[in-house]
This record gives structure tokens, sequence and C-alpha cells, in this order.
């Protein structure tokens, strides 16, 4: 989970996914689970991409409330699990909407732009010019196999990204 399910929303792929708002908890409280701890002491650790505890406590009650014991497991079993390695695929978009329903996703493109050397103003342009919806199915896409990726949708955004990129500075 540490760096394929969360850093893994940073890279940036520019393919959109059918990726809806998620049914996690908003619940900001520690998860009294075991393993819901461990879930917030790994993303809390992610030197990358680290969460508030808040974020975190939030994430995690989200993955418990929406994955199964199975999946939940093989993300505790192996932290740098891939997507199409856990039980149920699909997982991977529930837990990326987990962490969504919890953090400021145009702050984490911001942050993430910037860790990657992109200049503050030009970050901030891009991160702003594309909306919440957009922002979760340009993130979610990561986390889709191939074959459950709508191309039309992935060239809208795509096209978006070159315009917000020509707009905003960046070359």
């Amino acid at each position: 989970m540490k760096k394929h399910l969360i850093v893994m929303t940073a890279v940036l792929a520019l393919v959109a996914a059918a990726c809806g708002g998620g049914d996690s908890s908003t619940d900001t409280s520690a998860p009294s689970d075991p393993r819901g701890q461990e879930l917030v002491a790994v993303l809390q650790a992610d030197s990358d991409f680290a969460l508030s505890e808040s974020e975190a406590n939030c994430t995690a009650n989200g993955l418990l409330a929406n994955l199964d014991d199975a999946t939940i497991n093989a993300m505790l079993d192996d932290i740098d699990v891939e997507i199409d390695q856990l039980p149920n695929p699909e997982d991977g978009v529930k837990a990326l909407d987990a962490m969504f329903d919890c953090v400021d996703i145009e702050e984490m493109m911001f942050d993430q732009m910037v860790a990657d050397g992109t200049p503050e103003d030009a970050a901030r342009c891009v991160a702003e010019g594309f909306g919440e919806d957009e922002l979760r199915n340009f993130f979610a896409s990561a986390a889709l196999p191939e074959d459950q990726i709508d191309e039309a949708a992935a060239f809208a955004l795509m096209g978006k990204m070159f315009e917000l990129a020509a707009e905003c500075g960046l070359e």
C-alpha cells in the first residue's frame, strides 16, 4: 500500500478512470482494530507522502470499512503489494477513494508536483486547474487494470493536462 496505493496516485498517469465518490468513512478517530492501527503507522511513515494523523486515521477507517479482510491482510502482509496482486484488483480504487475522502486532493497534487521539482506557482496553477472529480479520476486511473480504463476519457484528461501545462508555464 505504501508506495503502490498512495504514492502511485501522484505518478500523474495521463489516463482517466470511471471513479465515483467512495463510501469510506470520514472518521478521524484512531482505529480500534489493530490492523487499522498498523495501516495508520504505514500511512504516516511514508517519507515520500506521509499523511497527517487525522488523514491517516480517516484513511485507515475507510479502508477497514470498504475492503474485505483478504485485501486488508494482503496489504499488511506485503506493504508494497501491486494493485493487480490484490485478491480483488478493483479494491485499489476503493483504497484510493478512502484516501481521497480524507485528504485535500488539490493539495496532494500540488505537494507532489513541488516535491518533483515543479515551481510552486506552476504547480498551484495546474492543481487548481482540475476539478475534484477530474483529480480523482486522474489519480485513480493508476489503480485500475488497463482493460478498465475509459480511453476517450483518458484522451480528454491528457488534453486538459497539456492545456494546463501550457497555461501554467510548464515546458
